[in-house]
């Protein structure tokens, strides 16, 4: 079955994964794309490219309707439901696309695949004080959840004035707690900063985050 599970991590955050197993033209004809879509999605070279960005938008279909689930994009490439009825976020990552959604605040997503080339750069977008937390224990999940809150957290900011390393800083939290899959993080733009709620949880091979 595509449509892999149906989350929702806080009051009003509803998300949807969506397992990429149907051809381009099966994904093609769950969707009505407007004119513009169609010239974006003919862009593509990548056929796995073309199928994660019809996916996601058949899973916003799924989670909006009967509301318009039309997506525009600002100039940050930030995208935006037309209708303004929600604030949304996509992700996608080999076989695995992913959405989130919410009509009360911003939310960010992101999956990624997990693989060990992130060890080598986590000195990168970690600061010393993440670092010193990260137990041997289960690390290199845990590295994708810190990398996962922080692009989650940079997607739902919407601008590129955030620094991965020294902007976002994801707090301590306890990754093998079964039944929360919870932390916090905050973000600092300039003098002012904020937290937020993250939600974890580790789907097969990949790591999924969302911020809100």
């Amino acid at each position: 079955m595509p449509f892999l599970r149906e989350i929702t991590p806080g009051i009003g955050i509803r998300a949807g994964i969506w397992q990429i197993t149907e051809s381009e033209e099966t994904l093609l004809g769950m969707v009505n794309l407007s004119s513009s879509e169609t010239a974006t999605y003919a862009s593509f070279g990548n056929e796995l490219r073309k199928r994660q960005w019809l996916a996601y938008r058949i899973l916003l279909k799924h989670l909006l309707t009967p509301q318009s689930s039309d997506i525009i994009y600002d100039l940050h490439g930030k995208p935006f439901l037309r209708s303004g009825s929600h604030c949304i976020s996509v992700s996608h990552a080999g076989e695995l696309a992913a959405v989130v959604c919410s009509p009360l605040h911003p939310a960010g997503i992101d999956i990624e695949k997990i693989k060990d080339r992130v060890i080598r750069v986590k000195e990168r977008f970690l600061q010393e004080k993440e670092l010193k937390v990260l137990p041997a224990e289960n690390h290199l999940e845990q590295l994708y959840v810190y990398w996962g809150g922080k692009e989650a957290l940079y997607k739902l900011h919407g601008k590129p004035d955030v620094d991965f390393r020294n902007d976002i800083y994801i707090h301590p939290f306890d990754y093998l707690c079964i039944t929360n899959k919870h932390g916090r993080a905050t973000l600092t733009v300039g003098s002012h900063s904020k937290d937020y709620e993250l939600f974890y949880q580790k789907i097969g091979e990949y790591m999924l985050v969302i911020a809100y």
